[in-house]
């Protein structure tokens, strides 16, 4: 079932909801009258001066009585959440980091419980935060630079939001979703009290804390009685080819087997030398090319955990990173964009190559192969982006689907045009290319499709890892049929559904097949291939693939997929990790039907699927057959969105060279579908939103549509 509103997914025998979907306000501050957007601040407080804020439009304020108490939920758990955040960022004490982590973890988990109940994305982090706010919120005087003040802050935090939720559970509706979660969240701060109570003691008394050592819980390996499995993912990837043989292409520089491992071991001895610990987290926030892959398996090898950041990340995702993370290290061409207390952390791009070139080689770190290796983001196209955390044994049959269902073979040039912070090049392209021996060609330069085939044309790979939107650009611009004439002999497509129309269309341009994947970020390889015959996906190699729940043939449903490569779950997302990881296999979001030849057809995800005038709809289906009977559209995608009465209608986007000519042939067009298929609305767009990966952002078209 589906909230009417927002079209996010209801838990089962969920009736009575509150959804505060696109309930953002403009707030200005009563001290320094800047304007501020969003759901909810910090304590309800300016962030930029910590001053009173006041609605600028309270005709838009949402009716629902409880709609306030949620927003002060949020205010209260963002200000935890920041105070510890900063509070172990600024802590000088081990044992202090470690707590005050934690604690900001706890305070992460709420929000995502409120997220989840009452369908409001986690609002922005505060790059302004101060400590002091959450020092006036708790009663306390702030003192820096004491941490006995720290504890005492942080306990009439807890209090006081306990105090809070209680108060609302009392005021909400016996019986109630409302009153039970605010019932779990006062027990939940009251018991946070207690353990602080506790820890601040032991401290006082100088004990040791009751925590682990490990800041982000990352799922810890399960004890079986047997001896732990012990490898490098690094050295694995690396393995032990022909040291000249040529490892990377980036532009004019060609860099071998050797090289590499000898430059990855001496990055290793690097991180070491300025006391990265197993476990110790180091993002790469850099262009692709020969430093981004060091750096990278550098990390991994000196037992560190490597995490991509995208050089062009927008800042309020950079900070939520910087938040969730703690990084010990961070690699950047600059510091300009990171704030402090994280800036001093900061490692500059010229510093650690001087240190590098000089450094001695260290022996790769054993690890234990559940232990966490790196962590991919996932693209976000709904709320905030989630830290998928993986373990060493990735590493271990990484080039399988490669290798055995797509035939990639060690005297291959593999060039993906996605860049290496998205898992798809990172894991298909670079770790599995590495592991065959092949040739990995990386691009430092943003992809276009005139960068794109400038690179193929230059560096002449056989294989093309790249995504629907980037093949559909090289069509457009008449671009394609170089592609072919360079020497790639494989094009492999993943990342969003391939439209049948633009694989026709680019087998009769190129002579080419795309042999479309299906994969994931919590997955890493392509579970399910489609070898370009139109027939529908199969699993891959080593991967099993079953519905959550057995329906009947043809009837869109989740899966469950078993693979040898399956992460360890989410960082700091207890709702997610206990809907998607089950038992040992992930269960996405999308939905899939099988056919009789078991064969498996892509549905779309669950708010693709909707209903209209009582009938269910695909929205990828339709878009697919709106635009294969309209030539002139480069683009397009469809949501679901209420009309002025309330009642659910379609709204289709499109982008095409002739706007005019496109909207009546359009029209034409969805007059012959069934009255409950037929788009209410229809806008020409000069383009679609997407992620930096290159997934489409539909709610950002929902929030377009109310604009209209």
């Amino acid at each position: 079932m589906l909230c009417p509103k927002c079209h996010q997914p209801l838990a089962d025998g969920e009736e009575q909801y509150i959804c505060c979907a696109n309930a953002s306000l403009q707030w200005r501050c009563t001290q320094c009258a800047k304007v501020s957007e969003g759901f909810a601040f910090p304590y309800g407080l300016c962030p930029h001066c910590g001053g009173k804020l006041e609605v600028l439009d309270a005709r838009r304020i949402d009716e629902a009585a409880a709609l306030e108490g949620i927003r002060m939920a949020f205010e209260i758990e963002l200000g935890g959440r920041a105070f510890y955040q900063r509070a172990a960022a600024d802590s000088s004490e081990p044992a202090l980091r470690t707590l005050f982590g934690r604690f900001a973890l706890m305070e992460g988990e709420h929000m995502e419980t409120l997220s989840l109940r009452y369908h409001a994305d986690v609002p922005t982090p505060s790059t302004a935060f101060k400590v002091e706010l959450a020092a006036i919120f708790a009663g306390i005087e702030n003192r820096p630079q004491d941490p006995a003040n720290l504890f005492r802050i942080a306990i009439g935090l807890e209090k006081r939001a306990a105090e809070f939720f209680t108060e609302r559970s009392g005021q909400a509706a016996p019986g109630s979703a409302e009153q039970q979660l605010y019932r779990e969240l006062a027990a939940e701060e009251r018991e946070h009290a207690d353990i602080l109570a506790t820890e601040y003691e032991r401290w006082r008394s100088g004990k040791p804390g009751l925590f682990s050592s490990d800041l982000l819980g990352s799922v810890a390996p399960q004890s079986t009685g047997q001896a732990a499995l012990t490898m490098n993912a690094a050295a694995v990837v690396l393995g032990n080819h022909d040291p000249q043989r040529t490892a990377l292409c980036c532009g004019s520089e060609n860099v071998s087997h050797g090289a590499l491992r000898n430059r990855v071991a001496r990055t290793a001895s690097v991180w070491r030398a300025r006391g990265l610990a197993p476990g110790d987290r180091v993002a790469i926030k850099l262009a692709d090319g020969y430093d981004w892959v060091s750096a990278f398996l550098g990390t991994i090898w000196a037992g560190g955990v490597a995490v991509a950041v995208n050089p062009r990340i927008p800042a309020a995702e950079w900070q939520y990173i910087l938040d969730e993370a703690g990084f010990s290290i961070i690699l950047a061409e600059s510091h300009d964009d990171t704030p402090s207390p994280w800036r001093e952390r900061v490692m500059l791009l010229d510093e650690w190559r001087r240190e590098v070139a000089t450094a001695t080689p260290v022996a790769a770190e054993s690890m234990d192969e559940e232990a966490s290796a790196f962590w991919c983001h996932s693209s976000g196209t709904s709320g905030k982006p989630k830290a998928v955390v993986h373990a060493h044994r990735f590493a271990r049959q990484i080039e399988q689907v490669l290798h055995e269902a797509l035939g990639v073979r060690a005297d291959d040039r593999l060039f993906a045009s996605s860049k290496l912070f998205f898992s798809y090049p990172q894991t298909n392209s670079l770790f599995a290319g590495l592991k065959l021996g092949a040739t990995v060609i990386l691009e430092p330069q943003w992809p276009t499709a005139a960068s794109v085939a400038a690179t193929v044309a230059a560096q002449r790979p056989t294989v093309l890892l790249s995504v629907p939107s980037l093949y559909r650009n090289l069509l457009h611009e008449g671009l394609a049929p170089g592609i072919a004439q360079a020497g790639v002999r494989l094009c492999v497509s993943a990342g969003e559904a391939l439209p049948a129309s633009l694989r026709d269309e680019w087998r009769k341009q190129t002579g080419l097949s795309i042999a479309n994947g299906y994969g994931a970020s919590e997955t890493l390889i392509l579970v399910m291939l489609s070898q370009g015959d139109a027939q529908g996906l199969s699993p891959s190699p080593g991967v099993d693939i079953r519905p959550l729940s057995e329906v009947a043939e043809g009837v869109p449903t989740r899966i469950c997929i078993r693979a040898p490569t399956l992460a360890l779950g989410y960082l700091d997302r207890p709702q997610a990790q206990a809907e998607h990881f089950r038992s040992g296999a992930f269960c996405p979001s999308d939905l899939f039907a099988r056919d009789a030849a078991g064969v498996w057809h892509f549905a779309g995800r669950e708010d693709s699927l909707v209903k209209i005038h009582g009938r269910w709809v695909n929205l990828v289906e339709l878009e697919e057959r709106l635009c294969a009977h309209v030539p002139g559209i480069t683009e397009a995608a469809a949501v679901c969105v209420p009309d002025s009465d309330g009642v659910d209608a379609v709204a289709f986007f499109f982008v095409a060279r002739d706007a005019a000519a496109a909207s009546a042939a359009l029209r034409a067009c969805a007059d012959a579908l069934p009255p409950y298929q037929q788009p209410r609305w229809m806008y020409p767009v000069p383009s679609l939103p997407r992620t930096a990966t290159g997934k489409l952002l539909r709610r950002k078209l929902q929030d377009l549509h109310r604009t209209q």
